[in-house]
C-alpha cells in the first residue's frame, strides 16, 4: 500500500499467540435478528446495507472486501477505529460493522448489540448458538484470514536467542492466570503455530490480503511488484 517499507520477510516470527476473533455486530433493536436476514438484505438490497470499518487495510476493511469478491454490493464507510465503528452502529448510522471481541463484548453482555455471526471456520465457544462466517458464508472457504497477535524478532536474531524465547513462550501461556485471561477474553488460541509454519501463515495471508486490497483498487502497487503470487482460488 506503500505505507511502509517493512513486511513479515523484515522479521523472525517465533510463534503465534492468540486471535481476538472479530464478530458481525449489529444494535439491539436492528431488523436483522440473524445472518440470514442481513444476507437476504444485501442480496435484495444491493449498495444499501451499511457497513462500519476502521481505515483502509484493516482487518475490518478486509472482511468487507471479501464479501464483495463473494457478489455482495454493500455500503462501507471508515470510521477511523473499531470503536468508533462499533458507535456508529449503536448511533444507526451504519447497520453493521465487524468488531474485534474484546471491544464489542461489554456491548454485547449489556444488550446493546447482537452477534450475528464470527469470523471464523467452526462456530466459537462463546456464542455456540451463532453461526461462524464459513457456515453462514460457504463461498467464503479458503478465504477466511485470522488477525492473530504474535511474537516476532527482526531478522538475522541468534537461533539459541529465538530458542530461549520461544521456550519462555511455551511456558508462559500453560500459565493458569494466562489461561483465565483467554478465557475471559474469548480468544482463540494459535500456539502451536511455530517459526516455519509461522513464516508459512504470513505469507499465504499477505499474500491473500494484498492482492484483495490491489483488486479493489485499495493498494497503488501490484503485489507482483514485490514478488507476492496471486494466491489460488
Amino acid at each position: 500500500m506503500g505505507i511502509s517499507d517493512l513486511g513479515f520477510e523484515n522479521f523472525e516470527p517465533i510463534s503465534l499467540i492468540l486471535q481476538d476473533i472479530k464478530i458481525i455486530v449489529v444494535a439491539a433493536d436492528s431488523e436483522y435478528e440473524t445472518i440470514d436476514d442481513l444476507i437476504k438484505d444485501m442480496k435484495e438490497n444491493p449498495g444499501k446495507v451499511k457497513m462500519a470499518y476502521s481505515g483502509p487495510g484493516a482487518s475490518g476493511h478486509i472482511q468487507g472486501l471479501l464479501l464483495e469478491k463473494m457478489g455482495f454490493d454493500i455500503s462501507m464507510t471508515p470510521f477511523g477505529s473499531g470503536v468508533a465503528g462499533i458507535t456508529a452502529v449503536l448511533g444507526g448510522q451504519v447497520d453493521f460493522t465487524f468488531s474485534n471481541t474484546t471491544a464489542a463484548k461489554g456491548h454485547v453482555e449489556a444488550g446493546d448489540l447482537r452477534v450475528l455471526a464470527t469470523f471464523s471456520e467452526e462456530r466459537h465457544p462463546a456464542w455456540p448458538e451463532v453461526p461462524s462466517f464459513a457456515e453462514a458464508f460457504p463461498d467464503s472457504k479458503g478465504h477466511l484470514m485470522g488477525f492473530p497477535n504474535c511474537v516476532l524478532v527482526k531478522k538475522g536474531t541468534p537461533d539459541d536467542i529465538i530458542n530461549t524465547i520461544l521456550e519462555a513462550s511455551r511456558k508462559a501461556v500453560q500459565d493458569p492466570i494466562w489461561q483465565e485471561f483467554v478465557k475471559n477474553g474469548n480468544f482463540s488460541e494459535m500456539y502451536t503455530i511455530e517459526r516455519e509454519d509461522a513464516v508459512k501463515y504470513w505469507e499465504e495471508w499477505t499474500a491473500k490480503a494484498s492482492w484483495m486490497l490491489y483488486d479493489a483498487g485499495v493498494a497503488k502497487y501490484s503485489p507482483e511488484k514485490f514478488g507476492i503470487e496471486r494466491p489460488q482460488a
